[in-house]
């Protein structure tokens, strides 16, 4: 049984939304944080057009309206958004919604999502604000040096594995990929995903049943990039949240061994951003991403 909080002591007994004592003492160093995220110019953040990024990085962001200790996590993925170099989202989860707010954006498969996580990662909690980021690193989403640090370390690794995403005609989306090693090699591109099922096999392969047991599993995201909301009652009751890549669809579209290269084409409807991901079996670490806006 998962249990959500804001923080992860005394997991087996937390219920959903809980707030702790250790909560409420650390939220003037949030209101802190969130000030000097959004006092700070956007263009520190952005990246520069024409730049070389061998790698995308992943941040997923689980968050909810209702959460009292979110906003500065939302601060800071408002800033990220503005990277090319990143791919933030934002998964908006609903077990907040007992509070009294349900969140207007949130999809109860985000909080499957953020628990198949904590499974992978041996945790009896999930909370918010929590950053995943490249499906590898766990991080309080209030941590923003961590979350930082982070990004930085995954952006200076090689790329494993090349992808294009290309908008065809008809509303097609082409997608190819390719390994960026030469065809040498174990093709399973996870060192993580191993090291994890060597020290707790029995529960990589049960994910790995559940999650179909392929290799590489190719996931399609649909996003809003901006979208704010008056909060009417909970915790944050009479404030106005704005939020940023919100997303409102992770679909399956296939598998993919990587020892052939990938072509296919699925189609798409409307003109919202998309982002594909190539990602271990087990919803385990994120090896490739692109993006269309």
């Amino acid at each position: 049984m998962f249990s959500g909080a804001n923080d992860r002591s005394n997991r087996s007994s937390r219920q959903p939304g809980h707030r702790s004592r250790n909560t409420i003492r650390t939220s003037g160093f949030l209101a802190w944080v969130a000030g000097a995220l959004l006092a700070a110019p956007a263009v520190a953040q952005v990246s520069l057009p024409g730049a070389s990024y061998e790698r995308q990085v992943v941040l997923e962001l689980f968050t909810a309206q209702g959460c009292s200790a979110c906003p500065p996590a939302d601060a800071m993925l408002a800033q990220l958004a503005m990277r090319e170099d990143v791919i933030a989202l934002a998964l908006h989860v609903d077990y907040w919604d007992y509070i009294g707010w349900a969140d207007t954006f949130a999809l109860p498969e985000h909080t499957e999502r953020q628990k198949r996580y904590a499974r992978r990662n041996g945790h009896s909690t999930i909370y918010t604000p929590q950053v995943i980021v490249n499906g590898a690193d766990v991080i309080e989403g209030f941590r923003v040096m961590q979350v930082m640090n982070a990004i930085d370390l995954h952006r200076g690794q090689p790329a494993r594995i090349v992808l294009h995403l290309n908008r065809g005609a008809n509303g097609g989306l082409e997608i190819r990929a390719h390994r960026n090693d030469g065809g040498e090699g174990d093709p399973a591109v996870a060192s993580r995903a191993a090291q994890a099922e060597a020290s707790d096999g029995m529960a990589a392969r049960e994910l790995n049943r559940a999650d179909g047991g392929e290799r590489l599993k190719l996931k399609l995201v649909r996003y809003t990039p901006t979208d704010s909301i008056e909060i009417g009652a909970g915790e944050n009751a009479g404030r106005r949240g704005e939020y940023h890549n919100i997303v409102t669809s992770w679909q399956a579209i296939g598998t993919w061994d990587p020892r052939t290269p990938l072509e296919m084409t699925v189609q798409v409807e409307g003109s919202d951003p998309l982002v594909v991901l190539i990602q271990e079996r087990g919803q385990g670490e994120i090896v490739a991403a692109a993006r269309l806006r």
